[in-house]
């Protein structure tokens, strides 16, 4: 959210199981409806191909929120 401060345009990456926390930042933050892009939990046991495989899940994620900005 500091980027978008910024004037650039971002979106935040997160696992499944902080979705409620990433929200509860966002309203806290003032920006209730900013754009989460969310994969599956756990990535830091993940190896190269399975972190490449989230990253194309999240991918369309960001993109979409950028465009509804």
């Amino acid at each position: 959210m500091e980027m978008e401060l910024l004037g650039i345009p971002s979106v935040v990456l997160t696992t499944r199981p902080f979705v409620s926390q990433a929200h509860a930042m966002s309203r806290m933050r003032g920006d209730p409806d900013y754009g989460l892009a969310v994969i599956e939990h756990p990535i830091v046991t993940l190896t190269h191909e399975e972190l490449l495989e989230r990253a194309r899940t999240a991918a369309p994620q960001v993109i979409q929120h950028l465009v509804d900005r």
